[in-house]
């Protein structure tokens, strides 16, 4: 399901109005990521129920100081009189976050961007869009996306990541582990500041969030963005494979077995004793970092 077909009715309707809100996701704002939104009315009182609403981390706030558009949802039944809450609905999680280097060349049409982003964005976090503005962020959030989505499913997960709740049952549906799959990988992306933690590759094809414990050894843990480090394609396959691992401060070491791929020992020995990129947050736990040592690199 794309975001055209999810949000159909809505972008028939010429009632529609199109928003991008600023959310720091923190309860204590009256804010809650896919469940909340709350605002001053004398500030900014254009938005109204049943319209489509694009949602902003600003840089103080986001994980990479930096601001990323993660999500879109329907504002649902508002409450209060000047300081009011909006209950969203029909929430539509990102497939990929579009980060502020995604979009640098983007074509506005609700307002002209100078050289830089600074005064771009309302100061209060509420800006009224043009609809083609909402389409065409969907859109890129939407080129990469594969097979069938659950956005429902990826919304809770969100939820779920956010309130600790980390566990994947090998009951639940195949549809549904991949949209929490999906949310845990834009997670420790997003905490890595989307780069690969050893060599700082940026390009978004080659990276992958790469599990500690693999998957298949503990569901309680299973999108604990803390048991994911993003790596490019080779440091993922040479971490998921035990040919590399890292020390309890985050150093690379690489498996002493006898290696005959002189490419690859090349390789591995570029990396020995780097110190990874460390995240503001959900920084690996040392308790991981030792299973993967023990059971994964090879000896």
């Amino acid at each position: 399901m794309n975001y055209r077909q999810y949000f159909n009715n809505e972008l028939e309707n010429e009632q529609t109005e199109y928003f991008i809100l600023d959310t720091k996701g923190d309860e204590e704002t009256g804010d809650v990521d896919f469940v909340k939104y709350s605002w001053n009315t004398k500030r900014f009182n254009k938005i109204k129920e049943g319209d489509l609403i694009i949602f902003r981390r600003p840089g103080k706030s986001s994980e990479t100081k930096k601001f990323y558009f993660f999500g879109a949802a329907k504002l649902g039944q508002v409450e209060g009189v000047e300081s009011v809450t909006g209950r969203l609905i029909k929430c539509y999680p990102f497939n990929e976050f579009i980060h502020q280097n995604d979009i640098e060349d983007f074509t506005w049409t609700f307002k002209t961007k100078g050289e830089n982003w600074e005064h771009f964005f309302n100061q209060y976090g509420m800006n009224k869009i043009n609809k083609i503005d909402f389409e065409e962020l969907l859109k890129i959030s939407d080129s990469d996306a594969e097979g069938e989505r659950e956005p429902e499913a990826e919304a809770e997960a969100t939820k779920d990541i956010q309130s600790g709740n980390y566990n994947v049952d090998d009951k639940e549906g195949r549809t549904k582990v991949r949209a929490k799959q999906q949310v845990f990988s834009n997670s420790v992306k997003t905490n890595y500041n989307n780069q690969c933690a050893i060599c700082s590759i940026r390009t978004k094809e080659f990276l992958i969030a790469s599990h500690i414990i693999p998957w298949s050894k503990r569901n309680d843990i299973r999108i604990k963005p803390s048991n994911g480090i993003c790596l490019c394609n080779l440091h993922d396959k040479a971490f998921d494979k035990g040919f590399i691992s890292l020390t309890d401060d985050l150093k690379v070491i690489i498996t002493q077995i006898n290696l005959t791929d002189e490419k690859l020992i090349s390789e591995l020995n570029k990396i020995k004793g780097i110190k990874i990129y460390k995240p503001s947050t959900f920084s690996p736990e040392i308790e991981f970092l030792k299973y993967h040592r023990d059971n994964i690199l090879r000896k």
